[in-house]
């Protein structure tokens, strides 16, 4: 009786939180957001407020899942995105969770958004006037990482494009080595995982795991591009040794986490 209550609670709390997702950024893109650009400054000082606001409501939905006892949150080396600057912040990609997780801890960090959020009504002001960075043309997505690296902007990507499903094994595309090679950035590899897993590719958000679930993030230290693979090769070469050498990286990291 006690195990039923607590599955249709941590139910409803991941229905709340969903519910508070989506609202939420309904919400703020024809409240707040707008209110934030009619403040002084420029583009980008605009932008940073909507991120920081972003972060804010990111760490109250983490907050809620934690409170509520829905996840425990286990982390490792997180000050190091909280000051993170002008970084490409790499993460493998096993949960829904992964980005709100991340984005509550980065007031000031933008990421790669996939094209059709864009076209979501509940969202796609939100990205907008964070001033993310829309995945649509490979050559712009490049122009506009490396544009706001050289800001001073911590860049988030998830190499694998799309949510990993459980059990599947990790398999990076070559975008996130592209951006490494163009901007010359350090690279800030943060390994998740999520245990049971819940919110994978192909759930619906009422599929919970029969019990709470663990959210661990782990932070390692800073990579250099070409200690981990041969940079000199051409750019279609050096992309895609810097890609398998990253895939190796993170499944070493996950099988020994």
């Amino acid at each position: 009786m006690i195990a039923a209550v607590n599955y249709y609670w941590r139910m409803l709390v991941t229905g709340a939180c969903f519910l508070l997702f989506s609202t939420g950024g309904a919400v703020g893109s024809f409240t707040v957001f707008p209110a934030l650009r009619l403040m002084p400054g420029g583009p980008g000082e605009r932008e940073r407020r909507v991120r920081w606001m972003i972060c804010r409501f990111f760490g109250v939905m983490v907050a809620l899942l934690r409170i509520t006892g829905v996840m425990r949150l286990e982390t490792q080396g997180l000050e190091r995105l909280h000051r993170a600057r002008g970084v490409l912040v790499l993460a493998n990609h096993p949960s829904l969770l992964d980005v709100v997780v991340l984005l509550s801890a980065m007031p000031r960090a933008t990421c790669v958004v996939k094209d059709e959020w864009w076209a979501n009504p509940f969202i796609a002001g939100v990205v907008n006037a964070a001033g993310y960075i829309r995945n649509s043309e490979p050559e712009q997505v490049l122009e506009d990482c490396d544009r706001a690296l050289g800001k001073g902007a911590a860049v988030i990507v998830f190499p694998e494009g799309t949510r990993t499903r459980p059990n599947e094994p990790l398999k990076f595309l070559r975008g996130a080595a592209h951006i490494a090679l163009k901007s010359a950035r350090p690279i800030v590899p943060v390994l998740l995982r999520c245990d049971p897993p819940t919110l994978t590719k192909g759930s619906s958000w009422y599929q919970i795991p029969p019990r709470p679930f663990c959210f661990r993030v782990t932070v390692l230290d800073e990579l250099a591009p070409g200690r981990l693979a041969d940079l000199s090769q051409p750019p279609v070469i050096a992309a895609r040794r810097l890609t398998h050498a990253l895939e190796s990286y993170f499944i070493d990291g996950l099988r020994t986490q």
